[in-house]
């Protein structure tokens, strides 16, 4: 009976307790290798007759949870911006939440993404992302069912378009700053249910928040308000419920449908302009190397970083809006 009871003792020891993030690994593929924590870049895949390139950060603890699958967040540069930027712009490595995900981010063609004008005729990166999700199922021990997408800028409009797309279907959520929306400037453009965050500047010059007809540098743009409303309607019909709070410095709109609780979020920053918020001045877009007398990005009012890990943790494959 004592043997009995110090096996039972050792199976649930090995099982993760309630609070970990992280499923159980199964199977061989990528589960059976091990990876250096922290970022490396230029790693390589051939998508779409191109080589493409693109960089991972490894959670420090990576290589110690032997038992773990790990959530995936792929996350997209802005125009002209590369993976390293983008590291340094969202910063999900800085926060013990985003250490408990493997994030990835790859390199626009040119630096961009496709959707606007101004992105390389021909480049296909909704396949691109496709090959590079099942790549990343080659290398490393990924968690299906929480497969995310963050972007800023051209790369938070790419984002939109991969939830519009069928590409789209393996996520779970969707988060974007400063969004370039060239691809989705109307209620019927996207019929797609998906679970979006979005955040936005009321003083940005780049993608104004409300464009009045004016296009941007890679065509029309929609209102961002408008846009976010669409995606409500596209969740939920017209039987979506609205709700909206007040900060200081920002106003929160959330959309609920059918079981699916603010499915839809947005945040609207006073005095922001085309960047990440961020409430420490610390990432890429508050750089003193930038001009921030026209960027605006040293507003501090939110930190957009820990409510997108927030968000992602909410949905998986399983709950999310389809």
């Amino acid at each position: 009976m004592l043997h009995l009871i110090v096996l039972g003792i050792v199976s649930l020891a090995l099982l993760p307790t309630e609070a970990s993030s992280l499923t159980r690994r199964s199977g061989r593929g990528g589960c059976d290798k091990s990876h250096r924590p922290g970022f490396s870049s230029n790693h390589k895949l051939e998508s779409g007759g191109r080589n493409r390139l693109y960089a991972v950060n490894v959670p420090d603890n990576y290589n110690d949870c032997d038992q773990a699958k790990w959530p995936l967040i792929i996350d997209y540069h802005g125009n002209r911006g590369n993976p390293k930027q983008q590291w340094n712009n969202s910063l999900y490595y800085k926060y013990p939440q985003g250490q408990e995900y493997l994030v990835v981010y790859p390199q626009g063609v040119n630096g961009s993404w496709q959707g606007p004008t101004y992105a390389v005729a021909g480049v296909d990166d909704l396949q691109f992302t496709t090959d590079l999700v099942v790549r990343l199922q080659e290398e490393y021990c990924i968690d299906t069912n929480r497969l995310y997408a963050s972007g800023k800028s051209n790369g938070g409009g790419f984002v939109d378009t991969l939830a519009c797309s069928d590409h789209g279907d393996q996520f779970a959520a969707f988060a974007i700053a400063a969004a370039a929306l060239y691809t989705d400037t109307s209620k019927g453009s996207c019929t797609k249910k998906r679970a979006i965050l979005e955040s936005h500047g009321l003083a940005d010059a780049t993608i104004p928040y409300h464009p009045n007809g004016k296009s941007g540098a890679g065509g029309p743009l929609p209102g961002i308000d408008e846009w976010v409303s669409w995606w409500a309607y596209r969740n939920c019909g017209d039987l979506y419920s609205e709700s909206a709070r007040s900060f200081s410095g920002y106003n929160k709109t959330m959309y609920s449908c059918n079981g699916l609780e603010d499915v839809v979020q947005h945040y609207q920053v006073f005095d922001l302009g085309h960047c990440w918020p961020n409430s420490r001045s610390d990432n890429y877009d508050a750089s003193s190397a930038l001009d921030q007398s026209k960027r605006k990005c040293l507003n501090r009012s939110l930190d957009f970083t820990p409510v997108v890990l927030n968000f992602f943790s909410r949905w998986t494959s399983e709950n999310k809006s389809q």
